[in-house]
């Protein structure tokens, strides 16, 4: 096989029609788009139309199709483990957007489902870990240069989310989850204790939420790491994230936009969202589980045992957002 036949589940949504299928009718080497379904039926034919594919009547049908090799999931969360471990039966592999998995229990379903059907068979869209910053900040935290890391600050803002009236948890599976992905990476250690604390919130697009959220975690090995989770920021999308060192800090670049100087003002252009902040990366992730598809790496991208680690740390979180205090993962 020289070309991995892809179809998307989820083609209607923002991350499907904007990000995924454009970077695998575009960008990536080695892989067609052939089939997209949704559950909004008018909305995925129009995807289809535009790029010339088939719009599948259901999940099912694009999970058992002949024009089908490999599956791209980023319909709704609840459909992640079902879908997912529909393909596998089918022993098709399976790229799965976070989180992997609601809860814990259906994320342990999907491990005995992926040993049964193969190893690395499904590639979890954990996109910060082919962000060209974070992989920078690796390299230099990898070399040693600056001594042990000892703290790690992270900023997650997000312009606009809607999350109005929907629960505290979903700060963690939504926006927190990201930050324990790339922590975990960064630091190749596993958290054994989480916080949550409640800032005061804002009145912006909330609701009844409580945002911003305040995380903590605690590695194995005591670095210490926080977390402000922002799911309505107003002004911009900013990602920020700081490695404390022993002999120094490495920090990711506040914005990568110019510095405009004008009459009284000097300033930088914020993105709006994560898909002008991580365009490379959603590329790289899709590239990569092609090419680990096709042969051409045979390093595997981040798997179920990640997301299942992910869905742990943020399982601890949501008992920490209820009790007030520390909890055990």
């Amino acid at each position: 096989m020289n070309q991995i036949k892809i179809g998307v589940i989820g083609a209607s949504g923002n991350i499907g029609r904007y990000t995924h299928c454009e970077n695998i009718v575009k960008y990536t080497d080695g892989a067609v788009l052939t089939a997209v379904s949704s559950s909004s039926k008018a909305s995925v034919q129009k995807i289809a139309d535009h790029y010339c594919v088939q719009a599948m009547e259901n999940a099912e049908e694009l999970i058992t199709s002949d024009q089908v090799d490999a599956v791209l999931i980023c319909s709704s969360n609840e459909t992640h483990v079902p879908y997912t471990i529909r393909c596998l039966e089918e022993g098709k592999p399976v790229f799965l957007e976070k989180p992997m998995a609601n809860t814990l229990e259906e994320a342990q379903l999907l491990l005995e489902a992926e040993k049964k059907a193969g190893e690395h068979m499904v590639q979890i869209g954990f996109m910060r870990r082919y962000d060209p910053d974070y992989i920078e900040m690796k390299k230099v935290l990898d070399s040693g240069s600056l001594g042990a890391p000892l703290m790690v600050h992270c900023i997650s803002r997000t312009r606009y989310t809607n999350l109005k009236n929907r629960p505290d948890s979903e700060h963690i599976t939504v926006i927190g989850v990201h930050e324990v992905d790339i922590c975990r990476w960064l630091l190749e250690e596993n958290m054994k204790e989480v916080m949550v604390r409640f800032p005061r919130s804002t009145t912006v697009e909330t609701g009844d939420s409580r945002d911003p959220q305040f995380l903590l975690m605690q590695t194995e090995n005591d670095i210490l790491i926080d977390v402000e989770a922002t799911a309505n920021s107003y002004y911009g999308y900013e990602i920020l994230c700081e490695v404390v060192c022993e002999k120094g800090t490495i920090r990711l670049p506040v914005t990568p936009s110019v510095m405009v100087r004008s009459y009284l003002n000097v300033g930088q252009a914020l993105p709006p969202d994560w898909n002008d902040r991580f365009v490379v990366a959603y590329r790289n992730e899709v590239q990569h589980w092609v090419d680990y598809l096709l042969g051409k790496t045979d390093v595997p991208g981040p798997g179920t045992a990640d997301g299942y680690e992910a869905c742990r740390i943020c399982d601890a979180f949501i008992r920490a957002q209820k009790t007030g205090c520390w909890e055990t993962v």
